[in-house]
Parts: structure tokens; C-alpha cells; sequence
């Protein structure tokens, strides 16, 4: 298929707001030792500028762009940074780049597709905790799925203060701890409400909520969604089961464990800084809910349950045009929604 650009990639030109037919000319040719194959060029009408296929293209500046769809799925099957590297024998710093770029990538996408439906049904929410560096350093991760597909909607990080039973001599770090670096905030709140604002805006018609008994959950949905809210809630001791209320939260939960090395309990993969934490989040995400199906016997991807995606899309056609643009969504991938370019 023919490669037509749909705007100017020049951010100081008219022409890159929005889609314009016919805005630009063929300009040559040349050879991408890394595609291995010759790349059109084009010259807009507008502004002058030269730009190619390339140019709108993830793989953009990249000199390794064939190990963008490998490093995510090793580091979404439970692989660590140094493994990943190891495996593709690649330097260590490589693989700590491409996660950054990965999880800017498609948290840009996600929330590019989130704006271009409604979301309906139930959903439910949890907090899983984790945290940085040491385990003085908590942090809280709710997440925010659709209850029947299993669609990852939100997640957001946030630090803790280190609670629950401790020994005088952990107490004594504690103190020292926050005599070194200040006592650590606890901003479980924040999140949330970050989360449950994905719902504010996307969510359509009534919002029917699941989630455990703790009392900030209520007061923070119904301060976004007023009368639209239908809070249910559910003991967290129940026998987690699949006859549990809150499985499928559960479940989710559990797989972020098993499939994001960082957030597997003992082990030296945890995060350093929160940031790199979000980053693997929003990556997983994009993957679980693009690329992964909801179940091996399905093989129906959780966007495709919820109506956002046409059919399951690979890793590479999920990281192939960039999202970095000031108006989302310019670019979408084959096979969300009908879009192809």
C-alpha cells in the first residue's frame, strides 16, 4: 500500500494540526541500512521542510529498531533489565531506554484510543503496594480494569509511608530514615483519584464500581461521578477464588506480579525510582490489552472485548507510528478501529 503523509511532521507549520490532502510532493529516495529496504521522501508545500516514511514512523531515530517489539514482550513475561539484555545481548543501558520509550509510546496510544469511544459495563479497582529502593519507601499502585474483559483502564503510582507491624529495631530505621530524607507522604488519595478520572472522562451513561471496603474509594468516585457512581463493595478476606467477587481485580493484580519482574515480591528487580515503575505499567497495559489475549483459548484481546480494537494486533503493529504529536491519536495502527495510513 502506497504511503500518503497525513499532516507536516514540522511543528512550526499550518500544516501540522490536523490531516491535509495533497499538502506534500515526492522528493527522492533513500536507502535505510536499519529498515533494509529504499524509504520515500516528501517535501510539504507549505513550509518546504523534507521528511520521509520514516519520520512518522516509532521506530524514528532508532538504531536498533528491530528490538523494540522483542524487549517488550521479554520484560511482559516476567524478564528483568539486565535478563532482557542479556537475551538480546544488547548493553545493559539499552534496554532501561527503550522501557522509557515503550511506556511513553503507549501510554500516548492508550489515551489517544480512550478518547475515541465511550466505555461502559462494570469495572473495578485495587491498590497493590510495592516500593523503591528500600522497604522504607512504600508504594501504592491502583489499578482500574473493566470487570468483564479484563481491559487495563488506569494505573498510577504513588509513595507511601511504610505502616502496619514493625519491630523496635524497624521502627528505629523508620525514624532514622525520615530524620535523613524527611517522613514520606502518603498519597494514596492522589492516585486514586487519577485513576477513577479516566472514568470521569471516558465512561458513559451509569458506572457501576467494585471494590474493596476501604472508605476513600466511595468518597473520591462520588466526588467525580456524583449519581452516576454505583459503588459496590466487597470483604478483601474472601477466599480469593473464582467465586470471589473481586477475581477478576485479583487476577489482574497477580499477573502484574508474575509478568512485571519489579513488582515480584523479594527479589533486587524492584524499581529505583517510581517513574521507571509507571513506565512498565504503561507498557504492560498496552500490551496485555492490544496484543495479549484476555485467555490462550479466547484469543480475543481485551480491547477487541470492549469494541476499541477490530482484531488482536502484534507487538510490532502496536509500536509502529509515533504518538508524540500535539493532537492524539494522529496516527493509529491497522487493525484499531479500521484505522490504517
Amino acid at each position: 500500500m502506497r504511503f500518503v503523509p497525513p499532516f507536516c511532521p514540522n511543528r512550526r507549520c499550518l500544516l501540522n494540526r490536523g490531516r491535509v490532502e495533497g499538502f506534500a510532493r515526492r522528493h527522492g529516495r533513500y536507502y535505510s541500512a536499519a529498515l533494509g529496504r529504499s524509504i520515500p521522501r516528501f517535501k510539504c508545500r507549505g513550509c518546504q521542510h523534507t521528511f520521509s516514511y520514516s519520520t512518522f514512523r516509532y521506530s524514528y531515530r532508532q538504531k536498533k529498531p528491530h528490538l523494540d517489539a522483542a524487549v517488550m514482550r521479554l520484560l511482559c513475561s516476567g524478564v528483568s533489565l539486565r535478563g532482557a539484555a542479556r537475551l538480546l545481548e544488547v548493553n545493559r543501558k539499552t534496554v532501561p531506554r527503550k522501557l522509557e520509550r515503550l511506556g511513553r509510546h503507549s501510554s500516548r496510544l492508550h489515551e489517544a484510543l480512550m478518547g475515541r469511544t465511550g466505555l461502559r459495563g462494570e469495572f473495578q479497582l485495587d491498590e497493590l503496594e510495592t516500593f523503591e529502593s528500600n522497604r522504607f519507601q512504600p508504594v501504592t499502585v491502583p489499578v482500574l480494569i473493566h470487570k468483564k474483559s479484563y481491559f487495563v483502564v488506569s494505573t498510577r503510582t504513588a509513595p507511601l509511608r511504610r505502616k502496619g507491624r514493625m519491630t523496635p529495631r524497624q521502627l528505629r530505621m523508620r525514624s532514622e530514615h525520615e530524620a535523613a530524607f524527611g517522613r514520606r507522604p502518603t498519597d494514596s488519595d492522589a492516585a486514586v483519584t487519577r485513576c477513577l478520572k479516566t472514568l470521569e472522562q471516558h465512561a458513559e451513561g451509569t458506572v457501576v464500581l467494585e471494590s474493596d471496603r476501604k472508605g476513600s474509594y466511595h468518597r473520591i468516585g462520588t466526588r467525580l461521578l456524583g449519581s452516576r457512581l454505583v459503588h459496590r463493595t466487597h470483604s478483601s478476606r474472601t477466599r480469593r477464588n473464582r467465586a470471589n467477587p473481586l477475581f477478576a481485580i485479583n487476577h489482574t493484580n497477580a499477573m502484574l506480579r508474575y509478568c512485571l519482574a519489579r513488582l515480584k515480591r523479594r527479589t533486587w528487580c524492584v524499581s529505583r525510582r517510581r517513574g521507571w515503575l509507571q513506565f512498565a505499567l504503561d507498557m504492560y497495559a498496552g500490551w496485555f490489552n492490544y496484543c495479549r489475549g484476555i485467555t490462550i483459548k479466547t484469543r480475543v484481546s481485551p480491547a477487541q472485548a470492549i469494541g476499541l480494537a477490530s482484531r488482536k494486533l502484534r507487538s510490532t503493529e502496536w509500536l509502529s507510528w509515533r504518538q508524540d504529536w500535539e493532537f492524539p491519536g494522529a496516527i493509529l495502527p491497522v487493525g484499531i478501529r479500521g484505522a490504517a495510513c
